[in-house]
């Protein structure tokens, strides 16, 4: 079979170009970092690295989540313990009120203080969120829950619901707890329920109209019980969401770990094959020029 010149010439170069098309790619895979730079370098891989870096963004948005509730359930946690903690001050002076040695006097300068601790019970009710939601909404997040409506009535303007948040394959969680089931549905002693506020107001005009206050003592007491049993219910859930999101973040090291042995360069190797590329292009290259001097008139 005879070669003939030409075709000689067109192997050469066609030797040249695929040796350049490689140092191409190697170049590229050296500046992006990655050995992998279009599925069709790899399909199996560049499949692979698509499930991971979904896998990823899933454990991100359940992060996500997950930070929204903790950030909630601290500041409904902080705000039970205030409200907490001003009950306490208020059973305290109920238990003051009811002592037979004070004059009507002494009551009312006790009513002053527990109307201030109604007036902040109410404020902490309606405290809201760093986005500006109201933290005792239920679903209506951007409705002000409770309001004063004056004569020791006092109304709720949300509702009963709880936001579910996401924050695993398998794990969703409460970020709040409904105002009414915090401050409205509060057993009484006399039966039935009655808010918090209610029972500040009574306690109040008990003291302000020189009454015993044993029935108020037993419903601050009520409503303190109820603010601990609450706190505990949310510190509960924000350990749970706590505890995930380390779970989470460690799941998401483990799919880094394996995108990164998908997609990421060995850098010692490709360096190596660079080179080995770059003198396979020159020998090629020198090939060519040889092959250029080869003519039958040089020897005639």
């Amino acid at each position: 079979m005879r070669i003939s010149t030409s075709l000689l010439y067109q192997r050469a170069t066609i030797a040249i170009l695929d040796q350049q098309a490689k140092m191409a790619q190697t170049e590229l895979q050296l500046a992006s970092g990655k050995k992998v730079l279009k599925p069709s370098d790899d399909p199996a891989a560049a499949t692979r690295i698509l499930d991971l870096n979904r896998y990823i963004d899933t454990i991100e948005q359940y992060q996500d989540n997950a930070g929204v509730a903790e950030a909630r359930l601290e500041l409904e946690e902080s705000t039970l313990a205030s409200a907490t903690e001003l009950m306490q001050r208020a059973y305290e002076l109920a238990v003051q009120g009811n002592n037979d040695s004070l004059n009507a006097g002494d009551r009312q300068a006790l009513a002053k203080e527990v109307d201030q601790l109604q007036e902040a019970l109410l404020g902490l009710a309606n405290t809201k969120d760093a986005n500006g939601e109201y933290l005792f909404s239920g679903f209506q997040r951007d409705t002000r829950p409770f309001n004063d409506l004056g004569g020791g009535r006092f109304g709720y303007n949300g509702d009963q619901g709880q936001r579910l948040l996401r924050i695993s394959a398998d794990r969703q969680v409460a970020d709040n707890e409904s105002g009414f089931e915090v401050f409205m549905d509060v057993p009484s002693s006399g039966g039935g329920a009655q808010s918090a506020f209610a029972s500040l107001y009574n306690l109040s005009q008990a003291l302000k109209n020189d009454l015993a206050t044993t029935t108020s003592i037993d419903d601050v007491r009520s409503a303190m019980d109820k603010f601990l049993q609450v706190r505990a219910q949310a510190g509960a859930r924000l350990n749970a969401v706590r505890e995930q999101k380390d779970a989470n973040e460690a799941f998401k090291i483990t799919i880094q770990t394996q995108l990164s042995k998908e997609e990421d360069l060995d850098y010692a190797e490709a360096v190596s094959r660079f080179n080995q590329e770059t003198l396979a292009l020159q020998a090629a290259q020198q090939a060519y020029l040889k092959m250029q001097g080869l003519s039958l008139f040089n020897y005639m």
